[in-house]
This record gives C-alpha cells, structure tokens and sequence, in this order.
C-alpha cells in the first residue's frame, strides 16, 4: 500500500461529499466493508477523513 502521509489538496468537506456519495451503495451493515474500499481506491481521501475525524 501507497504511503498517503503526503499533504493532501483536497478540502475536509471535499471528502466528506466524496464518501457520502460513494457510500450511496452500501448499507450500515456493510460500513466497514465500505471504509476497507475506501481505504484502497481513494486514499487521499481516506487520509484526510482519518486525520480530521
């Protein structure tokens, strides 16, 4: 896996929109199957969600 410590572009409320939205297809019952390919195909976003939530 990509070291994502690099300083992200991407604004907090930038993220949260992107998640939200790519959350759409998924149900509570499967978030952490959701964070896991959230973590893998976006990690930029992933790292800023992890450093400001």
């Amino acid at each position: 896996m990509k070291n994502t410590a690099v300083k992200s572009d991407i604004s907090l409320q930038e993220t949260e929109a992107h998640y939200q939205l790519s959350s759409e297809n998924y149900t509570i019952e499967s978030a952490e199957s959701h964070l896991a390919y959230y973590r893998e195909k976006h990690p930029l976003y992933y790292q800023v969600l992890l450093n400001n939530v």
